[in-house]
This record gives structure tokens, sequence and C-alpha cells, in this order.
């Protein structure tokens, strides 16, 4: 489990492979968690000050900017199957 202590981008931030999204404090250690894929960050599931288990999706990225009302829309209904088919839209794990 780890704390967010810190999101280095918005929703609506453009993110490039390797760029930090977000900062994890856990009981040894701060760490950046950089991204794996290229996108825009559509959702944050964990905020700042919150915990998230190793390996829970924090984020969505959509692959473009246009798609992002399009993933928050199917989160938003439940409809996680439809935010995960978005074109490189990809969950930040903590």
């Amino acid at each position: 489990e780890g704390r967010i202590t810190q999101w280095a981008k918005s929703i609506g931030d453009k993110v490039e492979v390797g760029e930090t999204l977000l900062v994890v404090e856990s009981d040894k250690a701060d760490m950046d968690v950089e991204s794996f894929e290229d996108g825009y960050l559509a959702v944050i599931f964990t905020p700042e000050g919150e915990s998230a288990l190793v390996g829970a999706a924090v984020a969505v990225l959509a692959a473009s900017a246009a798609d992002i009302p399009r993933v928050q829309a199917a989160l938003k209904n439940g409809n996680s199957a439809s935010a995960a088919a978005a074109p490189a839209a990809a969950a930040a794990p903590a």
C-alpha cells in the first residue's frame, strides 16, 4: 500500500512515456511513478492524500484529448469495458 502525496499531472494534461505522473509514499521511501503509455490524463481514481494498494489502478489515460469526455462518461456510467477499449487508454498502477 502507498499514499499518493502528489499528482504531477492534472486532468487533461498530455503524458509521455517515462514522465512522472505522481509521487507515492510508502513506509520506506517516496517514489516517482512514471507513465508506461503516452496519452492524456482522463480520470484520477485516487486523489492526493489517499492510499492505494500496490498494482491498483489510480488513474486512466485517454489516447487523445478528444477522448477524455468519452472515457470519463464510460467510467461514470460504470462501463469500465468501454473506457478500457478507448485507444491507448491505460490505467496507471500505484
